[in-house]
């Protein structure tokens, strides 16, 4: 079973503090019929802990046949799942200079052929420090340590949106949004964001990245933005595997207004495998199915108690 991808990631460009100015009026009835929406960026927050939570699994069913070959099962699970909270301690308007990023469980299961493996992340269950310096982000420990390379890399990806502006919030337009509107922008912002990873990740490509507002929600919260997002990643075959996987994500984008923001990502699809046209000529064919779910919240914590 392949690996889960560094890509996960990406997902958090998605989750910043974006709060909503109120382009509704009058009382709830009149204002679920509201077809606009008018998006306000706020400065960050310092001492504003969020918490996140990321779930990505993928379930695969497959059989491998080939002439001359036994057929060959391609199945199992595979579960990742990972919860921080993210503290700013310096900004600079809108950007984030510093921030705590404090570890829950980071774990990553998977099954084959009935055997469960389970791997921490060597940042499970611990806390950091992340600092915009000179162009780069220096990652330390809480005491102001260095930390081991695997920790760094793990954690330099968590925060690498320090000392720039949220992609989200970059490319959430100024002027208000209809329902069934469109956003180019961020289609584009998720495209960058996800070949950023694709370029880690050899052979991984997008293709089909659309962003379309389709509701405007009145959660008891306040109003809320319900946004479609579907998008195809493709990882091609490599020298391990002659069969490139596919998979067609759809799902929606939520961002509430009013109070602490909360947002989320929830996507899904179907996935296939196909064999490189090479190996469908000597007769390999790939059968069954398989699919991947993502789910990436975020909510502002309560300030802790005054001593």
């Amino acid at each position: 079973m392949r690996r889960m991808w560094s890509w996960v990631a990406v997902a958090g460009v998605s989750l910043s503090s974006v709060a909503l100015g109120d382009e509704v009026k009058g009382d709830r009835e009149e204002q679920g019929r509201t077809r606009t929406l008018r998006f306000t960026k706020k400065d960050a927050v310092v001492g504003q802990a969020e918490e996140h939570r990321l779930l990505v699994e993928m379930k695969q069913d497959f059989t491998m046949t080939a002439p001359d070959m036994e057929p060959d099962a391609i199945s199992g699970t595979s579960t990742m799942v990972q919860t921080h909270v993210l503290t700013p301690l310096a900004a600079k308007g809108r950007i984030v200079t510093q921030a705590k990023i404090a570890y829950g469980e980071v774990v990553e299961v998977t099954t084959e052929e009935g055997k469960e493996t389970r791997k921490l992340s060597p940042v499970n269950g611990k806390a950091y420090l992340g600092e915009y310096k000179k162009g780069r982000i220096v990652v330390t420990s809480l005491q102001g340590k260095p930390v081991k390379k695997e920790e760094q890399t793990a954690v330099l990806e968590d925060l690498d949106g320090l000392g720039k502006e949220n992609p989200l919030v970059a490319a959430i337009p100024d002027e208000p949004l209809k329902v069934g509107d469109s956003v180019e922008r961020l289609a584009k912002m998720f495209e960058a964001e996800f070949q950023k990873k694709g370029e880690a990740d050899d052979g991984m490509t997008f293709r089909g990245i659309s962003v379309r507002l389709t509701e405007i929600r009145q959660d008891a919260r306040g109003p809320m933005g319900v946004f479609s997002v579907a998008a195809t990643f493709v990882f091609a075959a490599d020298e391990e595997s002659p069969i490139s996987m596919e998979i067609t994500y759809q799902g929606t984008m939520n961002v509430l207004a009013d109070g602490p923001e909360t947002t989320s990502i929830s996507l899904a699809g179907p996935m296939t495998l196909t064999p490189t046209p090479e190996m469908y000529q000597l007769g390999m064919r790939v059968t069954g199915k398989g699919d991947s779910r993502l789910v990436l919240t975020t909510k502002v914590l309560p300030p802790p108690p005054k001593k």
